[in-house]
């Protein structure tokens, strides 16, 4: 029997119990290594095709046909057509100090072709706040950001999951305070990389981002 983990480290990761399933994702991962790599196949199945989904930070999604008899994929479409070939941002993950010390991670995405210096920045603020607020991969919003000019960050700041227990419960009762000195601490630290104007700093974010927004601006 098949059975599969998906778990979220930087990327979405997949790991499978049975060995030979196992050997197919590490084979289609050396084949594709610049992508996070999703299989469907039925459990029984005796057909040789598998079907992988892929992306990664600049490419939306594309579906594949992998034969594993002869080892060759056959694209079979992309997520955005429309985007193929076009220069996209690609996401860092990156780490920096709060004020009080704290270790936050966050992706950092910064425009196709940038210098990285002096652009405009954007912090932008999930929602949850209690959830992982991103993962590497293709945001459209970040994207849409981004071929304007903008730098975006995304930081996971205190209360984010996925982290840590310690990072978790540094969040608690901490709305509007230490949470939000976590955000402003970004883009301070993204000021002081030289890649940020300190001059055209912008907030953003929807449900306890949006909250953030409104705090940010008080």
């Amino acid at each position: 029997r098949r059975v599969l983990f998906r778990s979220t480290i930087d990327a979405p990761v997949t790991q499978w119990t049975h060995p030979s399933a196992q050997a197919l994702q590490d084979a289609i991962d050396k084949a594709l290594p610049h992508t996070v790599n999703v299989l469907s196949t039925g459990v029984r199945s005796t057909s040789p095709y598998v079907l992988v989904h892929t992306f990664s930070d600049r490419v939306p999604g594309t579906t594949l046909a992998f034969n594993r008899d002869s080892r060759k994929f056959i694209r079979l479409g992309d997520a955005r057509p429309e985007l193929r070939g076009q220069a996209m941002a690609g996401m860092e993950f990156v780490h920096y100090s709060a004020r009080d010390g704290l270790n936050i991670p966050a992706w950092l995405s910064l425009p196709a072709g940038s210098t990285r210096n002096n652009l405009p920045l954007l912090v932008f603020a999930h929602g949850g706040p209690w959830v992982r607020g991103q993962s590497w991969g293709w945001d459209p919003d970040v994207q849409f950001l981004a071929s304007r000019g903008y730098a975006v960050l995304q930081p996971e700041f205190r209360g984010s999951n996925g982290f840590g227990r310690k990072h978790f419960a540094a969040g608690w009762k901490q709305w509007g305070q230490a949470m939000q000195n976590d955000l402003a601490d970004g883009a301070r630290w993204v000021i002081a990389q030289g890649i940020a104007d300190p001059k055209r700093i912008c907030i953003m974010g929807a449900s306890y981002g949006g909250y953030a927004t409104l705090m940010g601006l008080v």
